[in-house]
C-alpha cells in the first residue's frame, strides 16, 4: 500500500472515530424520550418518581451540599466557563497555527459531550418531575375558568390582606419593608412555612438542604432571575440582591422546586401557600405581594379599567414597597435581559412549559380556585 493511500485511510479512520464521539448527543433524545414516556402515565410518575426515587435520592445529596456554606453549583458553573473559554481559545490558536481543524473538532466533541451528559442527569435527578401529577390534582383543587369579577374578588381581597400585613412588617430608614433578620435567618426560618402548609399538602413534606445565597448575586440580577434550583447538586440558589419584600417568597419558591415540583406556576403557588402558613410577618407579606402583583397583572389584560379602580386601595405602604421595586430592577434592562429572557423561555419550553416565561401568570388559576373554596 502507497504512503499516500494509508495517510488518506488513516485520516479516514480518525475522522470517523470522531463523528462516533458525537453520538453522546444521541443522549438528547433519549432524555426526551424517557420524559415523554414518564408523562403518558402521570399518576405512575407521580407514585415511584416524584414520591419515590426523587426525594430517595435528592433528600440526602441536597443535605450533603447543603453542609457546604455556599452554591456548588455557582462555583462550579464559574469554573467551568472558565475552563470552557481557555479550551475554546487555545483550540483556536492551535488550529491556526499548525493549519488544521481537528482542534476545533476535539473542542466540538468535548462540549456535545459535557451538553449531553448534563442534560442527561438534569432529566434524570429532576427534569422528570415536569410530568407527575399537576399540584391541583395532588390537593384535590378543581381548576377552572374563572370571570372577570372573580378575578376583581380575589384581586380586592388580595389588596385588603397585603395593606393588613403592611402595616405589621419592620421598615427601614427610607420607609421600605425590611426583613426580620438576614438572608441566614430568613432560610433558617423558611422551612415553619413548610411544615404547617404540609398538614394540608401532605406532599409537600421533605429534609432537603437550606437554600444558598449566589456570590454574583448583582450579575445574577441582570438576567432577571432571581432563584435558580440545580437539580445535579440539589441546591435551591438564591438572588441575595434583591428587594426584601420579594426575598422570602423567592426562597419559598425555590424550595418548592427542591421538593419536585418544577413548573412555575405550581411554585409560586406553592410559595404562597407556604407563606401565608408561616407564623412570621415578612414572610406572609411577601408572598401575599407575589400573589396580588401576579392577580392585578392578570387583571389589566382582563379589564384595564377594573385594575386601575383597585390600584386606588393600594396603601401608601405598598406603593412605597413596589417602587422601590420597581426601582431596583429599572437598573436590569439591558441585553443581558434579553438573552437570559430568550434562554429562560427555551428551557422553559423544551421541558414542556408551553407558554413559556409566560406561563408564571397561570398560578392565578390556582389562587382563584382556593379562593373559590373559603
Amino acid at each position: 500500500m502507497s504512503l499516500k493511500r494509508r495517510r488518506k485511510k488513516s485520516e479516514a479512520s480518525f475522522t470517523t472515530s470522531y463523528w462516533k464521539k458525537f453520538l453522546y448527543l444521541l443522549l438528547i433524545p433519549l432524555s426526551f424520550l424517557l420524559k415523554w414516556l414518564m408523562g403518558t402515565n402521570p399518576e405512575f410518575t407521580e407514585n415511584y418518581y416524584s414520591r419515590g426515587i426523587y426525594p430517595f435520592i435528592m433528600q440526602p445529596l441536597s443535605r450533603l451540599t447543603g453542609l457546604i456554606p455556599f452554591s456548588l453549583a455557582e462555583i462550579l458553573v464559574i469554573i467551568l466557563i472558565i475552563y470552557i473559554l481557555y479550551s475554546l481559545v487555545s483550540s483556536v490558536i492551535k488550529s491556526i497555527r499548525h493549519r488544521k481543524w481537528i482542534y476545533i473538532v476535539t473542542f466540538a466533541v468535548f462540549m456535545a459531550k459535557l451538553f449531553s451528559i448534563l442534560f442527561l442527569l438534569q432529566t434524570l435527578l429532576w427534569g422528570i418531575n415536569y410530568e407527575r401529577l399537576t399540584f391541583a390534582q395532588n390537593a384535590g383543587i378543581q381548576v377552572r375558568e374563572s370571570s372577570v369579577d372573580e378575578l376583581e374578588e380575589l384581586c380586592k381581597s388580595l389588596i385588603h390582606d397585603a395593606n393588613t400585613l403592611r402595616n405589621q412588617v419592620k421598615l427601614d430608614q427610607s420607609g421600605v419593608m425590611k426583613n426580620n433578620g438576614n438572608f441566614k435567618d430568613l432560610t433558617r426560618r423558611a422551612p415553619l412555612g413548610y411544615k404547617e402548609a404540609q398538614k394540608e399538602y401532605p406532599f409537600l413534606r421533605g429534609d432537603y438542604g437550606r437554600p444558598k445565597p449566589v456570590l454574583l448575586s448583582r450579575l445574577m440580577s441582570h438576567s432577571n432571575i432571581i432563584g435558580i434550583y440545580t437539580g445535579i447538586t440539589g441546591e435551591a440558589n438564591i438572588d441575595i440582591d434583591i428587594t426584601d419584600m420579594e426575598l422570602p417568597s423567592t426562597i419559598m419558591h425555590e424550595m418548592a422546586h427542591q421538593r419536585g415540583f418544577a413548573h412555575e406556576d405550581e411554585a409560586n403557588f406553592i410559595s404562597y401557600i407556604t407563606c401565608m402558613a408561616h407564623p412570621d410577618i415578612d414572610f406572609k407579606y411577601s408572598g401575599t405581594m407575589l400573589a396580588l402583583i401576579h392577580s392585578m397583572n392578570a387583571l389589566y389584560n382582563a379589564d384595564p379599567e377594573r385594575y386601575q379602580m383597585l390600584m386606588a386601595e393600594y396603601g401608601e405602604g405598598l406603593l412605597n414597597d413596589l417602587r422601590n421595586q420597581q426601582q431596583y430592577w429599572s437598573q436590569f434592562q439591558g441585553p443581558a435581559k434579553k438573552v437570559a429572557d430568550k434562554i429562560n423561555d427555551t428551557y422553559l419550553k423544551l421541558h414542556g412549559e408551553e407558554d413559556g416565561v409566560q406561563s408564571y401568570g397561570r398560578m392565578v388559576d390556582l389562587l382563584l380556585a382556593v379562593y373559590r373554596k373559603k
